[in-house]
């Protein structure tokens, strides 16, 4: 497994789902010290609990490991992050580029939006818990 695509991969999608390392810990039951040794790039985690965390965050394994063959393709990133399909063209193009700022523009751009859905996901659902629908 590349813990340089892994570790990073790890890290965008805990802090673009605001999921936090003890949440996933206890979902894995492993703990703590585990999770940070795996964004940390000391190790790695095995084929069940690679599994688990896949299954947990709804992304591909490819997306954990290759740096290349794991995005989605744009129409289904597009219904996943609620954005129209050239937005995610375009941000899949910007993210073909070799450039480590632009990977990082990328990467924090789209960890805003995802945090910004899962905000109003939330109000929504409490919303609608609250009016009883």
């Amino acid at each position: 497994m590349n813990n340089n695509i892994f570790d990073r991969r790890l890290k965008a999608i805990l802090s673009a789902s605001g999921v936090e390392r003890g949440e996933l810990a206890r979902h894995l039951g492993v703990s703590v010290p585990t999770v940070n040794r795996w964004l940390n790039g000391i190790s790695t985690p095995n084929a069940y609990q690679l599994r688990e965390i896949t299954h947990y965050f709804g992304m591909p394994y490819d997306w954990f490991l290759e740096a290349d063959g794991g995005v989605p393709n744009a129409d289904d990133l597009a219904v996943k992050l609620g954005l129209s399909p050239e937005t995610v063209e375009a941000l899949l193009e910007l993210a073909g580029s070799e450039s480590e700022e632009v990977l990082t523009a990328v990467d924090d751009a789209v960890c805003a939006v995802i945090s910004t859905i899962n905000a109003v996901y939330g109000d929504l659902l409490a919303i609608a818990e609250n009016s009883g629908g």
